[in-house]
């Protein structure tokens, strides 16, 4: 929880839903840009505070005030991030995209996020469910900013690694089989080295001069479908990759 003094009032930020209502017993608005002055409302980080003012602007735009600063109610802006040193300046939501990608600490909305991405939800799909905006292009070029960062990439990756031991998918079972397409000379093992390959990408075991994150989620597969992976559809239905700077 972190407060701030304003008009003389102590104002609250609550971490989260959790953290909120062991404080008060009030409703909280899952979307602020709905919300009126005076209710509670989830950030787009999963985040509580309350609407302080609800304004209009000279061209009819809405905007609200709130600890975190002053913005625009539009399905495109997103209220995220720290108390903000002056709560009626509105340059702050213009960085508030920024802060995110930049930040290390994941909040609820990004865990379910990396979830819904593992089990094979297109990105922009989740994001927009998860997030609040009915803007395709924002979601898009949103959910792909998040894609690059190491702090989603890592969720995915565990998550991921999750479901494939699911289905007995693990770095003993990979190594196997990626022995016995090398003892096999049959012509398509070029095909299906390439597919175990992905799969060692996921489990971080694949040797690569250029060190890359891959994440790739399979649909459809038991064990015994991958011992007949010469007769099986592999089909991938999800894949984000990332250069590192060594």
């Amino acid at each position: 929880m972190h407060t701030k003094l304003v008009k003389k009032r102590l104002e609250y930020l609550y971490n989260n839903k959790d953290e909120f209502f062991d404080n008060h017993d009030d409703e909280l608005v899952d979307d602020w840009r709905e919300a009126s002055a005076g209710d509670w409302v989830l950030t787009d980080d999963g985040q509580v505070c309350k609407i302080l003012h609800r304004g209009v602007f000279s061209t009819g735009k809405e905007y609200v005030r709130t600890v975190l600063g002053s913005y625009p109610v539009r399905n495109s802006i997103q209220i995220t991030g720290d108390l903000a040193e002056d709560v009626y300046r509105f340059t702050k939501y213009v960085k508030c995209r920024k802060h995110r990608i930049d930040e290390e600490k994941v909040n609820n909305r990004e865990i379910v996020f990396a979830k819904y991405v593992a089990n094979g939800m297109p990105p922009e799909q989740a994001y927009i469910r998860l997030f609040k905006t009915n803007d395709p292009k924002y979601s898009k070029s949103a959910s792909t900013a998040l894609l690059q960062t190491k702090r989603i990439t890592k969720l995915i990756s565990e998550e991921t690694k999750k479901l494939l031991g699911e289905v007995g998918i693990d770095e003993e079972y990979l190594l196997s089989r990626t022995k016995d397409i090398i003892d096999n000379y049959d012509a398509r093992d070029s095909d299906k080295l390439r597919a175990l390959e992905m799969m060692m990408k996921i489990a971080g075991m694949f040797p690569n001069d250029k060190k890359t994150e891959s994440l790739t989620v399979f649909q459809g597969f038991t064990r015994e479908q991958l011992q007949q992976l010469d007769k099986s559809d592999v089909k991938a239905i999800g894949h984000a990759e990332k250069n590192i700077t060594q």
